[in-house]
């Protein structure tokens, strides 16, 4: 989401670090304290780890992290050097590439031999792209009888009212045949592999959004592992959410909610918390991350419990302590 506030607390907090902070700042997120070469678990299959793990949501985190990466059009070693760096998620290829119209990285998907998975990756709002901005102020709603949500969401029931944000599925329909097609021939290239969406804001709605669409496809959804949104915006109502949740499956989401962050509260006009999809709330905001699993959206000891003079733009683009922002593609090569 877009707030000129946010990115001056962005860029004080997650652009002006050296990079021997930035780099204990990601050591810190370890549950174990053991981020040495070799130890990580950056060659274990992604079927072979829980979906709600702390350990599996940072790896997802850290894909997510290097969609920011600042890189000039067709040159992606900022990104592709961090294969280098012993993380979490190991070495990794880039299939397929989408860039905005400013040439900046869009999205992206990647693959990974040795964890056996491809990860789909949407970006969040750019404040050098007025199309992002556009995006998140578009506070108007589709009807679940539109045409569109027809034809890409076969399954809803369209005797219900329900709607989603026109701005959120603008995003999706504007990158939807390119993504659709390079996922295609992803999954034909990699039959084995588990298949993952990922988002980050703007980004998250809008891998919602693409997840619920690949959940109606045979070919598409037999291979969906798991979906992972961070900071995730409300993309409609309760009921087009869920509806989309039933059929991605409830247990293959993780929504991740960071501390007191402001965005999963706000989104369309008369937007609510999906009341099926649970979230992954980290609670606190000094000392060791700690993680709570949540029972669906309205669970009240989790974030839809706090106040609305309690929320906050600060926590938005990190997981925990863990940063999103392109300062993560500043990270040294691990050393102890």
């Amino acid at each position: 989401m877009f707030q000129s506030r946010w990115f001056k607390v962005q860029n004080e907090m997650y652009f002006a670090r050296f990079n021997d902070e930035i780099t204990k700042s990601w050591q810190s997120s370890f549950t174990d304290n053991d981020y040495s070469a070799g130890k990580i678990k950056n060659n274990v299959a992604f079927n072979k780890m829980p979906l709600r793990d702390p350990e599996t949501i940072l790896r997802m985190a850290e894909y997510q992290a290097m969609i920011y990466c600042k890189s000039v059009f067709d040159d992606l070693s900022v990104i592709t050097n961090m294969a280098t760096k012993n993380l979490r998620v190991g070495s990794f290829k880039l299939e397929t590439t989408g860039y905005d119209y400013k040439h900046a990285l869009f999205w992206y998907l990647a693959s990974n031999q040795a964890q056996s998975s491809l990860i789909l990756v949407h970006r969040g709002t750019s404040k050098q792209n007025a199309d992002d901005v556009l995006v998140d102020l578009d506070v108007l709603t589709l009807r679940q009888t539109h045409p569109s949500l027809k034809q890409d969401f076969p399954y809803l029931n369209f005797a219900e009212k329900s709607f989603v944000a026109q701005g959120f599925h603008s995003r999706f329909k504007k990158e939807q045949q390119k993504v659709t097609e390079a996922v295609h021939q992803a999954l034909q290239k990699y039959p084995t592999y588990s298949f993952i969406v990922v988002g980050h804001s703007l980004g998250a709605a809008w891998a919602y959004l693409n997840a619920g669409y690949f959940a109606g496809i045979p070919e598409y959804a037999s291979r969906l592992s798991a979906v992972y949104t961070f900071g995730q915006p409300l993309l409609g109502d309760a009921a087009f959410v869920d509806a989309l949740a039933s059929k991605i499956g409830i247990n293959k989401i993780v929504r991740v909610v960071n501390k007191d962050d402001l965005i999963p509260h706000i989104g369309c006009e008369k937007c609510l918390q999906p009341a099926n999809v649970n979230e992954k709330w980290i609670s606190n905001t000094n000392g060791p991350t700690k993680w709570i699993d949540c029972q669906g959206g309205y669970d009240e000891t989790c974030s839809s419990g706090l106040e609305c003079k309690d929320l906050s733009w600060e926590n938005h683009s990190s997981v925990g302590n863990f940063s999103m922002r392109g300062e993560f593609c500043r990270i040294k090569a691990n050393a102890n």
